[in-house]
Parts: C-alpha cells; structure tokens; sequence
C-alpha cells in the first residue's frame, strides 16, 4: 500500500502531537513529569520485582537512559529500589505510595485525552485502527523488537 507520506512520519507526527497534547495537561495538572517518565511508571505499575533491564528491554530503550530516567523517579520520590527477595545482586524497582498516586493521575488524564483525541471516530474505525496496529507489530516481529 501506498500512502502520500510514509508511515514512520504519520506515526512518529502523532506521536509527538499525542506527547504535547498529554504534557501540556500534565503541566495544568502540576504533574511533574515528562511522557517517557509517565510509560516507566506504567510498566513498573503493571509489574512487581522488575529490573532496570527489564524495563530496557521492555521499553527497547538503552540502559544508560534507562539508568538516568530511574534516577529521575528515585530523586522525585515514585519509585524505589529494593534486592530481590532470592537474588541480592538484583535490585527491584518498586512504586511509592507517591508514585502509585501520580500514576493513578497519569492514567486518569492520559485516557481523558485519549478521549478528547478520539472523538468523532466509531467504534469500527477504532477496532480497524487497533488491529492494524497490532498488525505492524506482528510484521515486526523478525526483527529485535519486543511485543510490549
């Protein structure tokens, strides 16, 4: 299929629209914290006992970045680390009631806006939009990225 301009720029221009859209409510909200911050606490809030490589290889980010981006939520108060309970040399990262109580927040103004973006589209718009990006992703799955 042919489209006007390529997919990365169609996905990549909606991202960033979705991603100043969510910063600017966030900043309203006085919720200090950037998107990439906000998908770390998600994934930790959908999974006890992970690791910092965990989330590197969940997010498909570099680990030196993930390193800094843990720091950031350890130095705000959202999130500890703590040794596993059988593996001392691992350390878990773990949400505060702090960080549980920003996600919550998170959560609530992300689908808000999910909302506000979607208005307008059917149900059956959505579904076909859904399925065609999973579908992108089962394409994907030759190469090292993983399903999240």
């Amino acid at each position: 299929m042919q489209t006007e301009k390529p997919l990365g720029y169609l996905l990549g221009k909606t991202m960033r629209i979705f991603k100043s859209k969510l910063s600017e409510k966030f900043r309203q909200q006085k919720i200090d914290l950037t998107f990439d911050l906000v998908v770390i606490l998600f994934e930790i809030g959908d999974k006890e006992d992970m690791t910092q490589q965990d989330l590197s290889e969940i997010i498909i980010r570099d680990k030196s970045a993930i390193l800094r981006q843990v720091n950031t939520l350890i130095d705000k108060r959202y999130l500890v680390r703590l040794p596993d309970k059988l593996d001392k040399r691992k350390k878990n990262l773990i949400l505060t009631h702090k960080g549980y109580q920003v996600l919550t927040q998170a959560r609530a103004t992300g689908i808000s806006l999910s909302n506000e973006l979607l208005q307008g589209v059917t149900d059956e718009e959505f579904l076909t939009f859904f399925r065609v990006l999973n579908k992108i992703r089962e394409n994907s799955e030759g190469s090292n990225i993983p399903n999240s």
